[in-house]
């Protein structure tokens, strides 16, 4: 079953600067990948210390588990879900308990290699294709970054070693959680901590890699960050954050919502939408943060 032709090529923004390339499938085959998810994928349950992709699990979750701790150790699997490739898959749809046949069907539905027509016509967006290059060399079909059944399928298949980091942790005294590709370690006494060697050793017989150039550990005084947010004393969101969003609501109440984001930002058609998310955001961290936010937010006069 070759379903690479099901998917459109593209790229996003980064958070922090580039591009991240993405394939996303069209209508049929996102409807099926879709119900494979809500009927298979969300009922397998997840141990608390995979904070991403389950419900009930956040940014949050993930860094709370670490809070106010004196040490914490940052690693980062690199290409997370292109380095799952379909035999992978069909191990995790087995796993769960379906027989062979029906196990390689669904991995097949859940993978794809790279499309050669689809990469040719990005040639005109030559930034873009260049993203797509190492997926060429790929000769499997691999887990898609973008597919609605890839961020349960990869925390299946990453069961294994999730639960030999858990065994380290429960032996050496440490703090475990992964967020997708980031994963997080955590202890009061530096010794305590997993040697990233020992880490990478674990990673790579797990058939993944890291990005040497993201591992990165944090002494308490340091500023501290967990997938997005501080951690030492108490969990919150950065003051970056925060002050951003008093920046844009102040622009607001001076000059009304639809003209202050037309002047910023021509092309965010949703900015109520989009101040709103930021908020709710501060909200699901620090409500009563958030309470004074949502009081500015409601006196902004939007045009409409």
């Amino acid at each position: 079953m070759d379903v690479s032709g099901h998917y459109k090529y593209f790229a996003i923004k980064k958070r922090k600067g580039g591009l991240r390339r993405i394939m996303a499938p069209y209508g049929d085959l996102r409807d099926i990948q879709i119900w494979i998810k809500v009927n298979i994928l969300d009922k397998i349950e997840q141990p608390k210390y995979v904070t991403a992709f389950a419900k009930g699990r956040s940014t949050a979750k993930n860094a709370r588990i670490h809070e106010g701790k004196k040490y914490i150790l940052k690693v980062d699997i690199a290409n997370f879900f292109e380095s799952i490739n379909v035999r992978f898959v069909y191990r995790a749809f087995c796993r769960i308990g379906y027989e062979n046949g029906v196990s390689s069907w669904l991995a097949n539905l859940c993978t794809s290699r790279l499309d050669d027509f689809k990469y040719d016509q990005l040639k005109e967006q030559k930034e873009v294709q260049i993203l797509f290059d190492e997926l060429k060399l790929k000769k499997e079909p691999f887990l898609i970054q973008g597919a609605p059944t890839s961020p349960a399928l990869a925390n299946i298949v990453c069961q294994r070693m999730d639960r030999r980091i858990m065994g380290l942790a429960n032996k050496l005294g440490f703090n475990y959680s992964r967020y997708a590709d980031d994963m997080t370690f955590s202890s009061d006494d530096m010794v305590n901590l997993p040697k990233v060697g020992l880490i990478k050793r674990i990673v790579e017989s797990e058939g993944f890699h890291l990005k040497n150039e993201k591992t990165e550990l944090l002494h308490k005084g340091n500023r501290q960050i967990v997938t997005g947010l501080l951690i030492d004393r108490c969990v919150r969101v950065p003051g970056r954050y925060k002050r951003d969003i008093k920046r844009h609501i102040h622009f607001c109440l001076k000059y009304g919502g639809r003209e202050h984001f037309s002047r910023i930002a021509p092309g965010l058609a949703f900015g109520k939408e989009w101040l709103n998310g930021r908020i709710q955001y501060v909200n699901s961290i620090e409500p009563e943060t958030a309470k004074k936010l949502w009081s500015d937010f409601n006196k902004i006069d939007w045009g409409y």
